[in-house]
Parts: structure tokens; C-alpha cells; sequence
């Protein structure tokens, strides 16, 4: 049999299990510490200007060597890829045909030079016996006509044997100048032709070398837009950069600009020539050619990593000096390698975080991880 509870006895129990649980040991919350970001001070200093634009190298002189006469190549005389000199023999073509025309030339010439005397010859009788009237003026007229047709003739044969020794002279390719031959595109045995388009081989002048590249119209404006001094200094000041990221150790300068914008493309072809002692650059390469438009003077800039673009809109996130983070608006110019010149909203020395992905947000705690500027942006 069950008793009744004692509303006496319950009210103790209570009291007791409030006890008991207070005197359980109670959870501790521990606050987190701060995390590690890595922190930057933007620098000052002048900062050089360059555009950077894909061009091509071209020799100082690239000349394709074409045949003049018509026939069988019977020689090559040179090393493909080889330096040559001006008047080296490069090819000879089957000049039978041509010693055989400057053979009848020349006979020709022996004739009409015959005409000629004995035209003279009758000239001579002929004149003063007309002096005499023993002969009519109408001989006279002949004799002179035939003697003047046959000097011409002479003329005409000579310019002709002239001619001949020309082409004769043209079955014997020569270089027309130092330079570095190419590939030949015709062996020995090959037919040869002056009216085809063929070419038998390049050769290029690589002392110094031409490098074109084009700019557009924007570019064109700005750059015509300076002064004459920034212009000059600009034509004067041409690097390039080749394939492998090295900047080769000649300075150039820019040449010429063509006469007109490109309709087709928008751009305008410049054209800058560097001096090649050591051959370093070919015909063909493809580099950069970056030249120097102006210099900004006392440029804050800081890695492009710690500037965060919403929009149309640049912000930093600014460490004070209890390290806590502070949003920051900035005005970015432009960025000169991996850093970004500030037009505003920092200074020099200012301490900005690289937040990347780390979870924080503004007014933040953190714990600052000095991080050296690189070298070459300093």
C-alpha cells in the first residue's frame, strides 16, 4: 500500500536536486584567438612607366633572291644558315644558252662595225665629187642616210652584246650584301625561271635589326596628346623583352610611324631598330617592346593581392595600431607589375592586410604577420 506524498517532503527533494546540480562543474567558454593575416606597409618611391607591346624582329635589310635568266641550276656555293659576303657566289645556272647569245652579238656587232666602214668609205668618195658636181646632191643624200643608219646599227648591236653579257652575268647569283643566307629552296638540277614568283633564297643584314609593332588608336592619341619632351624621351627609350622574360641589353629607338591608321585593325604600325653585335636576334622572333612613356613621381603602391574590388569600387583593409582591421576606400592607378599604384586613401608606411580567404571582417582582431615588400617593387 502506498502512502501519500508529503507536499512537505517533495519541497525538500527539490531543494536537494537544485544542490546537487549546482555543485556540477560548470562549462567554460574560451574566446578564440586572433588569426594570423599577413600584413604589408605600402612604400613610396618614383615609379617608371612603361607600355608593353607584342612585336617582331626583322632584319635590317631582308632581301629574297630571285633568278634573272631562265635554265637548270648546276651549283649551290654556300652554307644554308651560313654568313656571307657581298659578291659571294651563291648559285650558277646553265649559261650555254647565254654564251651562245653573246657569241652572236658580238658577230653582229663585227658586221653592222664592217657597214659601217665601208658606209664611210662611200661617204667619203661621194662628197667631193658632189663638191664637183660630177655627182648629184641626191647621191649625197644617200650616201649620208646610209652612213648615219649604219652607225645607229652599230649602236643597236653594241647595246644588244651589252645586253647579252648582262644575262650572261645573271646565270651567276651573287649575294648582294653581308648578311646571313637562309634556306635554299632550289637544288642543284632545279629549273629556274625569271617570271616565276619562286625564291631561291632570303638573306638578311642582322648587324642591327627592326623591330615592328603596332598601337592603337587610344594609345595614339594619348601618346601624341604629351609633350614634346615625354615624346622624345620615348622614342628614345625602347627595351625589349624576349620570349623566355629576359630584357635584352640593347636600348633602341623608334623609327618611324606609318602614315596611316590600319581601317581594318584601329592601330598604327611603329617601327624601332636595336642594334644585334652578337646576332642574338632574328628575322622572325617575336618579343615585347616596352617603352618608357613617362615617370610617376612618388608613387604609393601596394600588392595587388591586398586590394579588394567591389564594383567600381577599391578598398583596403587597414591595420590601426591595436591591430584591429578598419575598411578603407581607395583610388587605384595603374599597376606596375604585381602591385598597384594608390592615387589615394593610403599613404606611406600604412599597414594593409592581405586578407585573401581568411574569415574576417572589419574591426576584427587579428594578429599580424609582418610580410617583406618584394624587392623588385621597392
Amino acid at each position: 500500500m502506498k502512502l501519500p506524498l508529503n507536499p512537505k517532503n517533495q519541497l525538500l527533494g527539490f531543494l536537494s536536486l537544485i544542490v546537487l546540480l549546482s555543485s556540477c562543474k560548470k562549462e567554460v567558454v574560451t574566446e578564440a584567438p586572433p588569426m594570423k593575416v599577413n600584413v604589408v606597409k605600402a612604400i613610396q618611391s618614383d615609379v617608371p612607366l612603361y607600355e608593353d607591346f607584342v612585336a617582331q624582329v626583322y632584319g635590317q635589310s631582308d632581301v629574297d633572291i630571285r633568278s634573272r635568266v631562265e635554265g637548270w641550276v648546276t651549283s649551290v656555293n654556300f652554307k644554308e644558315g651560313s654568313q656571307v659576303k657581298k659578291g659571294q657566289l651563291l648559285y650558277t645556272i646553265d649559261d650555254i644558252e647565254y654564251k651562245n647569245r653573246l657569241d652572236r652579238q658580238a658577230s653582229e656587232v663585227t658586221q653592222a662595225t664592217t657597214e659601217l666602214v665601208r658606209a664611210e668609205s662611200e661617204l667619203s668618195r661621194v662628197k667631193p665629187l658632189t663638191e664637183l658636181n660630177a655627182l648629184s646632191k641626191k647621191d649625197l643624200d644617200n650616201a649620208v642616210a646610209e652612213y648615219e643608219a649604219a652607225k645607229a646599227h652599230v649602236a643597236a648591236t653594241k647595246s644588244s652584246l651589252e645586253n647579252a653579257k648582262v644575262e650572261l652575268g645573271y646565270t651567276r647569283v651573287l649575294a648582294p650584301f653581308d648578311g646571313l643566307v637562309g634556306i635554299s629552296n632550289v637544288r642543284e638540277g632545279d629549273y629556274v625561271s625569271r617570271t616565276g614568283t619562286s625564291v631561291l633564297t632570303t638573306i638578311s643584314s642582322i648587324t642591327g635589326v627592326r623591330v615592328r609593332f603596332e598601337i592603337s588608336e587610344r594609345e595614339y592619341l594619348r601618346i601624341a596628346q604629351q609633350s614634346m619632351e615625354d615624346r622624345e624621351s620615348a622614342r628614345n627609350n625602347v627595351q625589349l623583352l624576349l620570349a623566355d622574360g629576359s630584357v635584352y641589353g640593347e636600348m633602341g629607338t623608334v623609327d618611324f610611324a606609318n602614315r596611316e591608321i590600319d581601317p581594318s585593325t584601329g592601330t598604327l604600325t611603329m617601327e624601332a631598330s636595336f642594334p644585334n653585335p652578337d646576332g642574338l636576334l632574328r628575322p622572325g622572333l617575336f618579343v615585347k617592346a616596352r617603352i618608357l612613356f613617362s615617370t610617376y613621381t612618388g608613387a604609393v603602391m601596394i600588392p595587388q593581392r591586398a586590394v579588394v574590388q567591389l564594383q567600381h569600387i577599391s578598398q583596403v583593409y587597414l591595420v590601426n595600431a591595436s591591430d584591429s582591421l578598419k575598411v578603407t576606400t581607395i583610388e587605384t592607378g595603374p599597376k606596375i607589375g604585381d602591385a598597384w599604384i594608390i592615387k589615394s586613401g593610403l599613404k606611406a608606411g600604412d599597414r594593409v592586410a592581405i586578407i585573401g580567404s581568411a574569415g574576417v571582417s572589419a574591426n576584427s582582431k587579428i594578429e599580424v604577420v609582418e610580410q617583406k615588400w618584394p624587392e623588385e617593387n621597392k
